[in-house]
């Protein structure tokens, strides 16, 4: 077992360079190289609307969101977590562009420059605007506030880069409002459509309706053949059409787990790196730049901030373990910085609008007293923690209680920045600034040092021999599998795990924590020569090993009846029971001629209906059984309708009496009504659903490493 040693200059130093993030994600194109499409395919990151969507396509709009972030934030890093984030809202944005905005702008729907101004400062400004209490004064919109937030945002990169970002989501939706309500203004209703609604809404049967539950006949006498399983399928293809590939897979998971011994190993070894750094000479070829606190990222370990860099120079701490790692730093250099950083929170209580508690702040006046009492808990020993999240409306901060972490004061507002540069530690003040006022407390500070250190990892790995013993186990399981995959696993005494419905656009396998190991079984799992049966060799990972059966392939189209055949079955045999059930009831019917000598000769139930509406689509004690309501309202009155099948039950309707309605003129020359399936805003989400699944879009990220 070796130790690691890592050098991460990109996690201590914040990232200037706009370019680095593309060489940041580039080197995955060779990830594609193993795609089983082919070279010509490798950055290929989708398909829609039978197009090639190419990972540069992705990567241009992921730089302009990190320029965004970058602009917004000077101190935003690029983490393991964040990047997903960025890449899950550049994929996003890809998928507005390319489905609905493209069809938008097929449409000739824009928002002018004129358009936006009118939006933000005309006659009429937009809800969204007028709500927005960052454009208010004293709880009212305030134009020339909006006015001279602009202004101010020339001079201002930050507020600048903040209200592009606000323009462009706000023309965005916009665009999308525009296009739903084309949509909704070019829908109507004929006046067949208006009698029909009228009719089935007002007119009503009464009689008798005889209903056999389809539990009533035995299973023993239903067989559903391939014939039947066919049928049911072309009745609903439609349900069961899939949009993108699927499978759906077994797999045996066996965990590496480190022994005691592997344990015990890493511990001495720790040991013994830690006894080297404290006997030789510093490491100083591996040492980080020298870095001033606020350059740490947000996630280092508070063992750098607070004992590495209050430590003697050249003094080693450690080992310390943590997440399966044991830890040993070494300051190695340390220098006064012109630029002294301080340790500040705070809670921002606005000029005007809600707080995240509920209540509302309607003018300066009421804010300096909201402010002045809360100034006044956290003096009595409340946590600031705690009311960080329940009174500030600086969003960024409250979700760390309030922790604006080590920054240069110089960047804050003149009037919080006097503060941290005076103030001691554990000093609380209330200033007001032009954002509002804030209760700012000192943690720590002001420090102006910067140091460099090395830091070596040992990490607990399984030894050989631990290996050994699972790679054994594992490849005698698949020796034993030979024709039959569960009777194996019954065998190794162990569980299979299964997953029905994989597609491509899914992250890691459950069980398999590395999404890097996931992405190598789903490309053995998406290869075009799968086939159901395949059983995989072994996957060997560095903490587990793996086997896979493919137990079921959906490509794009209409499924067959082995890929849902399970699905399906027992809807099939309900539906043949429901046809029993009527066959019963049609047999019965040579003979018996009222409602109640024909329940009594299937042992059927006999409901009473009157002034049942076909609208309502129900009925009373049978739920929802749309076929037999259907022919209540086909039938003559007076007469006896023929035996049918519904969903739970088969049933005849002995019809008496039909109230007839005539459809006034006066509703066939209405108005149409704007109902909330007409709403702009339903629409929209509903154009989305459908360009989206219209797309029938091939997802394959799985292939690149900028996907997690």
């Amino acid at each position: 077992m070796a130790v690691i040693q890592k050098l991460r200059n990109s996690g201590w130093v914040a990232v200037v360079i706009i370019v680095a993030l593309v060489m940041f994600v580039v080197g995955d194109w060779i990830s594609g190289k193993n795609s089983p499409q082919g070279d010509e395919n490798r950055d290929v990151i989708a398909e829609m609307n039978a197009e090639k969507v190419r990972e540069k396509e992705l990567l241009e709009i992921a730089n302009e969101l990190y320029i965004a972030e970058k602009e917004n934030d000077p101190e935003y890093e690029i983490t393991e977590k964040n990047r997903g984030e960025l890449f899950q809202k550049a994929w996003n944005q890809l998928l507005k562009n390319k489905l609905i905005y493209t069809q938008i702008k097929k449409a000739g729907i824009e928002v002018t420059d004129e358009d936006y101004n009118e939006m933000m400062v005309g006659i009429h400004p937009d809800e969204s605007i007028q709500g927005d209490p960052s454009f208010q004064t004293d709880g009212k919109f305030d134009p020339k506030k909006v006015e001279s937030i602009f202004r101010q945002a020339k001079g201002n990169a930050q507020m600048k880069a903040r209200l592009a970002d606000y323009v462009r989501k706000m023309k965005e939706n916009e665009l999308t409002v525009r296009y739903s309500t084309y949509f909704s203004k070019s829908s109507y209703k004929t006046k067949a459509e208006k009698k029909y609604e009228y009719i089935a809404s007002n007119q009503s049967v009464t009689g008798k309706i005889v209903s056999l539950d389809i539990n009533s006949i035995p299973d023993k006498e239903i067989k559903a053949t391939e014939d039947d399983l066919s049928a049911y399928l072309e009745d609903y293809k439609e349900k069961y059409k899939s949009n993108q590939e699927v499978r759906g897979f077994k797999y045996v998971v066996f965990d590496i787990v480190p022994s005691r011994e592997d344990t015990m190993y890493a511990i001495k070894t720790a040991q013994s790196t830690a006894e080297g750094m404290k006997a030789g000479s510093p490491d100083t070829t591996t040492a980080t730049p020298l870095v001033s606190r606020a350059d740490l990222p947000k996630d280092a370990p508070l063992e750098i901030s607070e004992v590495v860099w209050n430590s003697p120079m050249n003094s080693v701490v450690g080992p310390l373990y943590k997440e399966g790692k044991f830890y040993i730093w070494q300051k190695v250099k340390e220098k006064a910085d012109t630029v002294a950083f301080v340790k500040a929170s705070h809670i921002l209580i606005p000029l005007s609008g809600q707080l995240p508690d509920g209540s509302n702040i309607k003018d300066s006046i009421e804010a300096f007293k909201k402010a002045q009492e809360v100034y006044g808990m956290i003096k009595s020993g409340s946590s600031m923690s705690e009311l960080a999240g329940k009174f500030s409306t600086d969003q960024g901060s409250a979700r760390n209680g309030g922790d604006l972490g080590w920054s240069n004061p110089n960047k804050f507002v003149p009037e919080f920045a006097n503060f941290c540069k005076s103030a001691a530690p554990g000093q609380v003040g209330l200033v007001k600034t032009q954002f509002g006022f804030h209760i700012i407390k000192m943690v720590a500070g002001p420090d102006n040092t910067k140091i460099s250190f090395v830091q070596n990892e040992v990490e607990i790995t399984p030894g050989q021999q631990t290996v050994k013993i699972v790679d054994e186990k594992c490849r005698s399981f698949k020796n034993s599998i030979k024709s039959d995959f569960d009777k194996a696993v019954e065998k190794a005494g162990t569980l299979p795990r299964i997953s029905k419905d994989f597609t491509t656009d899914q992250k890691t396998i459950p069980g398999i924590e590395a999404a890097a190991d996931s992405r190598t079984i789903m490309y053995w799992l998406f290869d075009n020569k799968r086939a159901v049966g395949d059983v995989s060799e072994v996957f060997a990972f560095s903490n587990k090993q793996v086997i896979v059966k493919i137990e079921n392939i959906k490509h794009v189209g209409y499924a067959t009846v082995a890929n849902v055949k399970s699905e399906i079955e027992p809807l099939v045999r309900e539906r043949l029971k429901a046809r029993k059930a009527a066959d019963k009831l049609t047999k019965a019917l040579e003979t018996a001629k009222t409602a109640e000598a024909l329940a009594s000769s299937v042992k059927g139930l006999v409901t009473s209906l009157d002034g049942v509406r076909f609208g309502q689509n129900f009925i009373p004690q049978l739920g929802q059984e749309l076929p037999v309501l259907g022919a209540a309202f086909g039938a003559k009155e007076k007469s006896t309708t023929i035996a049918f099948a519904g969903r739970n039950v088969a049933a005849v309707f002995f019809l008496d009496k039909r109230n007839n309605v005539s459809v006034p003129t006066s509703i066939l020359n209405t108005q149409d009504q704007m109902d909330f399936m007409s709403q702009p805003q339903y629409l929209a989400n509903r154009i989305s659903e459908v360009l989206t699944k219209s797309a029938n879009i091939q997802d394959y990220r799985y292939k690149f490493d900028w996907n997690q």
